[in-house]
């Protein structure tokens, strides 16, 4: 189970605290697996701190062919705000997981995508047994095969080449190993082994990707207006850090899960030597609670909290003029 260390004494809508966790392992009534590879087979499912359905409105997050676009958009504010310690990060489809414990319909796991300083494995936490895939197949794509991303919003995975057959739709960075080009699509492998196809128009070749100020600012901008979803990690919703982290993820570059592990990586700019694309940090009594990607002219987009979406301001507007910690550059 995961807990926010740092106590925020505002309230919790006021700012994006998803910053620093402790990790500890205890797994009362669940069984350990032997350590495995799978990935996650829905479009999305969030990572519980701990296993149950505490909100019967989550069944449409949790059901073994869940819907986390309908979940996300069906929430208010104060609904989303519940989501603040009972959920830890978000897993896209696809993404791979190592399985540790299994409980009730639950697996334990943690995300080798989403670094976290205190388990080299991955972000850790609890999703349905049901999300999960254990292909050989697509986990052997996975490692061999070149791979495209998803590099708008939402894409439609189909079963047929033609791409009338809609299957689901696949968020924003979404990672599929490539298996054969058409005109108009591209097969991909899918976690539960059979064969998918994406247009092309909506992915890229994720090989030979390099930093591009203009290119992570445009894809920052595709998300402006999208409600704020505490862990979130996906078009369905971000968080600050979630947000920061998918799209460097776009840029080819892992940079850690959370905002406190993200102001130590990369290296540290002066304001006045910012450039697009650089992440600026907001902390209070030393502790860092939010990040935003600076756009230049004195402007970041960012994910501020339960209450707002995805919004541009000036990174010294307001409630955040006396608290910049700092500034770092990861390319």
């Amino acid at each position: 189970m995961r807990k926010p260390v740092m106590l925020v004494f505002l309230p919790a809508i006021l700012v994006c605290v998803l910053c620093f966790h402790l990790i500890s392992y205890s797994n009362t009534g669940a069984t350990e697996a032997a350590l495995s590879r799978g990935a996650i087979k829905v479009p999305a499912t969030m990572v519980w701190a701990n296993p149950g359905q505490p909100r019967d409105y989550d069944q449409l997050i949790l059901a073994a062919n869940n819907e986390p676009l309908a979940w996300a958009e069906g929430m208010n504010t104060a609904m989303r705000l519940w989501l603040v310690g009972q959920v830890e990060t978000m897993l896209l489809y696809g993404e791979q997981v190592v399985i540790l414990a299994e409980q009730e319909g639950w697996v334990q796991v943690a995300a080798p995508g989403h670094r976290i300083a205190a388990d080299g494995r991955g972000y850790p936490g609890w999703i349905p047994a049901a999300h999960v895939a254990t292909n050989d197949n697509y986990l052997a794509n996975v490692d061999q095969l070149p791979a495209v991303a998803v590099k708008k919003p939402f894409a439609g995975v189909y079963e047929d080449i033609q791409l009338t057959k809609r299957l689901h739709e696949a968020s924003y960075m979404v990672t599929l190993p490539l298996l054969k080009e058409y005109q108009h699509s591209l097969a991909v492998s899918l976690p539960d082994g059979n064969v998918g196809y994406l247009s092309r128009e909506a992915v890229k070749r994720t090989a030979g990707i390099t930093f591009s100020p203009e290119e992570i600012v445009a894809e920052a901008r595709q998300f402006l207006g999208l409600d704020y979803i505490w862990a979130g990690t996906g078009a369905y919703g971000f968080d600050c850090s979630g947000l920061t982290m998918r799209l460097y993820q776009s840029q080819g570059i892992n940079i850690p899960r959370d905002a406190d592990e993200q102001a130590w990586a990369g290296t540290a700019v002066q304001q006045q030597d910012l450039q697009p694309g650089d992440l600026v940090f907001y902390a209070r009594w030393g502790e860092i609670y939010h990040v935003g990607m600076y756009i230049g002219d004195g402007l970041m987009i960012h994910a501020p909290n339960s209450s707002s979406a995805v919004q541009i301001d000036g990174i010294a507007d307001g409630f955040y003029s006396n608290n910049i910690w700092g500034y770092r550059r990861y390319a």
